[in-house]
């Protein structure tokens, strides 16, 4: 991949530290962790650079640029899910040292190019506070649950990727954001 890919990985893996027993090679995407025990977490992580208000249309949030392994301009990509291990797609911004949390079950097939987007206030609220969460409403009508952390919390707020996975219905939306 890219020496940014491997920046990014090694992101993860500090804020993560001694819960990470062991994990792939760091300058490949994705990334593969295995939890130290007690935690049974098998994680295939996406981690791609969080930029924020580009473009016209993107001037009030931040957004990942998606792009798999192999994956030629103009095509359609998928991210690897298989049943040995939890995939999520993460985005970093160092700077403010923020990670956002996408679903990845929530966005099953994407254009070479295409993103996925949070408002600026959830990561500027994540860079002050800590951690901070919002539901996105998709063009299919799922609820997705997007988190964002600074590194300290990177590991609880995984956890909370997960139990959180596969969208949320319209009474679970007022639980989560109360």
């Amino acid at each position: 991949m890219t020496a940014r890919t491997g920046r990014l990985n090694e992101a993860l893996l500090l804020a993560l530290g001694s819960s990470v027993a062991k994990h792939s090679d760091r300058a490949r995407k994705p990334l593969l962790l295995d939890f130290a025990a007690p935690e049974a977490l098998r994680l295939r992580i996406y981690a791609y650079s969080l930029v924020g208000g580009v473009g016209e249309r993107a001037r009030r949030e931040y957004k990942i640029v998606l792009r798999v392994p192999a994956q030629e301009v103009g095509a359609y990509g998928t991210f690897e899910q298989t049943a040995d291990r939890f995939t999520t797609v993460v985005g970093y911004d160092v700077n403010l040292d923020v990670f956002v949390v996408w679903d990845a079950s929530l966005h099953p097939r994407f254009k070479n190019g295409g993103n996925l987007q949070v408002r600026d206030e959830v990561v500027w609220a994540a860079a002050a506070e800590g951690s901070a969460k919002t539901v996105r409403i998709l063009s299919s009508g799922a609820r997705e649950a997007v988190f964002a952390c600074r590194s300290a919390t990177l590991r609880q707020t995984l956890r909370s990727r997960i139990a959180t996975t596969g969208g949320l219905t319209e009474d679970e939306c007022q639980t989560f954001l109360s």
